[in-house]
């Protein structure tokens, strides 16, 4: 290929060049470089072509690196969201997976209650000693954590 200007020599090579990165980003990165490359290809061949098209080659070849590296800077991008959405996935599972013991309890409110003081009495033959007794009058009850 004969490149007569050098923008778009270095233009297809850091797009190749970015094709070369991560293993494990590879797919992501290559897809959005292809799509880039194919939409700049498009839109470089609808640019204006100088008279009888002498600029139409120049224009699809400027305009696919630049959709390459455009196309590849986002296919990187949606990679690493993508890895941060998954691990953060992973740590929520974690954190639900807990053992029973490991998880916060719930506490209990006290529940209110009333002391009567009742008198010595003697009723028929027995004789009860004077004493408290103890009434619930609101039973106990969970607190939000």
């Amino acid at each position: 290929m004969n490149f007569k200007n050098p923008i778009t020599f270095i233009l297809s090579i850091t797009a190749l060049l970015i094709q070369t990165g991560c293993s494990s980003m590879g797919k992501s990165v290559a897809l959005g470089t292809a799509i880039g490359a194919g939409s700049g290809a498009a839109l470089g061949g609808i640019v204006d072509s100088g008279k009888n098209g002498q600029y139409r080659i120049r224009n699809v070849i400027i305009g696919a690196g630049v959709g390459a590296l455009a196309g590849g800077f986002m296919g990187s991008a949606l990679h690493e969201s993508n890895e941060k959405d998954k691990e953060l996935a992973v740590l929520k599972a974690k954190n639900l997976s807990r053992k029973p013991s490991e998880q916060i309890t719930p506490s209990l409110q006290q529940p209110k209650i009333e002391a009567i003081w009742v008198e010595s009495k003697v009723l028929g033959n027995r004789y009860v000693e004077g004493h408290y007794e103890y009434i619930i009058t609101e039973p106990t009850r969970w607190e939000a954590p």
